[in-house]
């Protein structure tokens, strides 16, 4: 079986079936899955590649508000509910401003808000670039009356309200006029908003991914043929591994805010308010962290 956490609860159910019917099946899970919120692994396989191309984006966005007075790139990309990829994409891109994830609510007004943030680096650095996962700022957004609707999609996600052309569209509110006043050219907000939506996700593995995806399918040939059946390979702190289905299933890889993880490195290397607060009350023995920045919840945390 092959995907991402919706398809390791599959996985599940259908060794629990196998089981009980005591069918001669072993079943075995590659993670596959760009998001890598499948706990407890260092990473998924496509979340490099997606990384890469989510960076692809950031540049031409970089370049894009290098052009015009106080030029604004928004970049949105994956993430429903762990924001890996902007995260890491942010980050290693060097030239991001601001980096917004479904695991951190934000503000946008009064002191610590983005607006205040951002309006500092356009008038410092004449340009500014932010990086939004999809997830992000649901809350914000049904609080000041954006959000339609509940509605699910076949696999039952609820459908996020899309919160880039709404970002967008508040930043261009917000800046435009302040930022004029400000200039003795007159000039205002000039904003590019970039979307690569699926070619994030629909583009070739890259050689990190192809070699990680060819261990990953060797070792689940490998336990099933030695007679394992219930498993998902993966690499935990460096080591291949063999895991129980049931100890991955209903949790999720979300990012650790609070545990001086690489979540700390973004919001030093991009000066944005951390909008931090401590809501993990588990005790220190109880967190799993993952190399990948992440921490170890069950779904519904």
């Amino acid at each position: 079986v092959v995907g991402g956490d919706g398809t390791v609860r599959g996985a599940e159910k259908i060794a629990q079936e196998v089981k009980r019917r005591k069918l001669p099946i072993a079943v075995a899970v590659v993670p596959k899955t760009i998001d890598n919120d499948v706990p407890l692994l260092d990473r998924t396989f496509g979340f490099e590649t997606a990384v890469d191309e989510a960076r692809t984006a950031i540049n031409v966005a970089n370049t894009e508000a290098e052009g015009f007075p106080h030029g604004l790139g928004v970049v949105k990309v994956m993430g429903r509910n762990s924001g890996f990829i902007a995260m890491h994409a942010a980050l290693s891109s060097c030239v991001a401003d601001l980096c917004l994830v479904p695991e951190v609510d934000f503000t946008l007004d009064g002191p610590g808000g983005i607006v205040d943030h951002l309006y500092k680096r356009l008038v410092e650095h004449d340009k500014a670039v932010v990086v939004v996962a999809e997830g992000a700022g649901q809350s914000l957004m049904s609080e000041m009356g954006a959000s339609g609707e509940v509605v699910k999609d076949a696999s039952g996600n609820v459908l996020l309200d899309d919160v880039g052309p709404w970002l967008s569209k508040q930043l261009k509110k917000r800046l435009d006029e302040r930022l004029k006043e400000s200039s003795i050219y007159g000039d205002g907000l000039t904003l590019k908003y970039i979307d690569p939506s699926y070619m994030v996700r629909g583009i070739p593995p890259n050689t990190a991914d192809n070699l990680y995806c060819l261990q990953l399918a060797h070792n689940a040939v490998h336990g099933a043929m030695a007679g394992f059946s219930s498993f998902i390979v993966g690499s935990i702190n460096t080591r291949e591994c063999y895991v129980p289905i049931e100890l991955v299933a209903n949790k999720r890889n979300v990012i650790d805010t609070s545990h001086q993880s690489l979540w700390e490195y973004v919001v030093f290397a991009t000066g944005q308010p951390s909008f931090q607060t401590n809501d993990d009350k588990r005790d220190a023995k109880d967190i799993i962290t993952t190399a990948s920045g992440g921490v170890v919840l069950s779904v519904g945390e």
